[in-house]
């Protein structure tokens, strides 16, 4: 079990075990060696399987990073993207993609969840290239379907692009099932590991596309450069926060030890649910509609912002458990309680009977 002084039940960054976090300690290697090419080959190589993608790489940076560099790599100024966003960081991808190309976005009133349903017409009259949209919007715990949009948007001839960064591990999600071209998640999230590292997975399809472009609008994160390197030796263009991928191997190998990814994914659909359960005895509402609800994180909305803040304050200064406001529309009355990374069924209880206590 992690000791803590405080629980830390926020969506990123979350609690980072002791093994993990003494993996950063190891003594220091070059990027061109032979050591650090052995472990990045490992990671990707490992992230190719949890995928199931053609290829994967890890990037230097937050997971912003990793979407910014499928925007600029798949992705074509003269083209259209059609996105999707019911949240702040639904808008924030759509603000990415509008550096690279033309974008269409059909924000959801309200803090409502996307479904095929809902996304067909707009993605039928949108005469769109590309698709990109967040599984899991983060600022409410909103859990879009992006299965059946992303097989439905690839069976019109589209790229589709996903921003996984709150649902990777703790959601179910393969690349080739789910018709995915570019994914990326963060590793101060599920994986729970230090941030710092975007996580990015591509299909055969994405590859060839960056591949046969001539020009990339950028030269630090253009995937050409990471893929020649990578297969002439195992390493990246640029140096790397190397002792941080120490951190994400460690990470890795808790998640394979703790029974991989059906095991994670259930883990946290189970924790989702207690969650779930125990706010609405309570008396709360939930932002999420039913069918939409994250597995990661579970917004909730109180009374007033006076009962928000209060709760919040009170959680910290009082219980010593940390938790956060949605954004958005909910930003002044709702609040987030994660469920996310290595976190323990104890902390989640210390939470919701805190919460109980306050509120009586």
């Amino acid at each position: 079990m992690l000791r803590m002084k405080k629980i830390l039940l926020t969506p990123g960054p979350v609690p980072v075990l002791e093994e993990i976090r003494m993996a950063q300690t190891r003594e220091m290697i070059t990027h061109r060696s032979k050591e650090f090419s052995e472990l990045y080959e490992d990671l990707c190589t490992r992230l190719k399987r949890y995928f199931n993608s053609e290829e994967a790489y890890v990037l230097t940076g937050s997971g912003a990073v990793g979407l910014e560099t499928l925007a600029a790599n798949l992705t074509i100024k003269e083209e259209k993207a059609v996105c999707f966003p019911n949240g702040e960081f639904g808008e924030k991808l759509a603000e990415t993609f509008r550096v690279y190309t033309n974008v269409e976005a059909h924000s959801a009133e309200g803090a409502r969840g996307w479904n095929l349903e809902r996304a067909k017409a707009a993605i039928d009259e949108s005469n769109a290239d590309v698709l990109a949209m967040v599984y899991n919007e983060t600022g409410y715990g909103i859990r879009n379907h992006v299965r059946e949009i992303c097989r439905y948007a690839k069976s019109k001839g589209m790229i589709t692009i996903i921003d996984g960064i709150s649902a990777w591990p703790g959601t179910e999600f393969d690349m080739k099932e789910f018709c995915v071209d570019g994914f990326v998640t963060g590793s101060q999230k599920g994986i729970a590991a230090p941030p710092g590292m975007a996580l990015i997975g591509l299909s055969k399809e994405a590859v060839e596309r960056f591949m046969s472009r001539d020009f990339i609008p950028s030269y630090c994160f253009d995937l050409r450069r990471h893929k020649k390197r990578f297969e002439k030796d195992r390493q990246t263009p640029n140096t790397p926060a190397i002792s941080l991928y120490w951190a994400l191997q460690a990470a890795f190998n808790v998640l394979d030890r703790k029974g991989g990814l059906k095991a994670c994914v259930k883990r946290h659909a189970d924790a989702a649910a207690h969650v779930r359960k125990r706010l609405t005895q309570i008396g709360f509402k939930l932002v999420a509609e039913k069918g939409f609800e994250s597995n990661t994180v579970t917004g909730f909305i109180c009374e007033s912002p006076e009962q928000a803040k209060s709760i919040k304050e009170r959680l910290e200064n009082e219980f010593g458990i940390k938790i956060v406001s949605c954004r958005g529309i909910y930003k002044d009355n709702g609040l987030r309680i994660a469920h996310m990374g290595n976190f323990e069924m104890e902390w989640l209880d210390a939470c919701l009977d805190a919460i109980e206590t306050i509120t009586k």
